[in-house]
């Protein structure tokens, strides 16, 4: 059940943060549980997203 609440979370980044760095990422997430990732892959691709934007 991790999931929505990150891409709601990372949503609510890209709307209002364009230049985020990989902290901001990881800080925007904190408040997500999540047992199944190290959120490495999401930091990664919220990364990419930014970089294509």
């Amino acid at each position: 059940m991790c999931f929505p609440g990150m891409v709601v979370s990372l949503t609510h980044l890209l709307a209002t943060r364009r230049e985020a760095t990989r902290d901001e990422i990881r800080a925007a997430l904190t408040g997500n549980i999540c047992r199944c990732t190290g959120y490495e892959r999401i930091v990664d691709a919220t990364l990419l997203a930014l970089a294509e934007t």
